[in-house]
């Protein structure tokens, strides 16, 4: 289950990734807004896997 799950997830991401890095199908307006969109979610993420291992030391 997690060997299906790793390639969904790899495959999701890089699909998104050669949707930004090609010019032809984002103009750059929506880019850039994806990008932060993208950037505010891995922070918050990042906090709430912080905030599980502090509560599991």
């Amino acid at each position: 289950m997690k060997f299906a799950k790793g390639i969904l997830i790899g495959g999701l991401i890089g699909a998104s990734i050669s949707v930004l890095t090609n010019p032809d199908i984002v103009d750059p307006r929506m880019r850039k807004r994806l990008i932060k969109s993208g950037k505010k979610i891995v922070r918050r993420s990042s906090n709430v896997f912080e905030d599980m291992i502090h509560m599991f030391r």
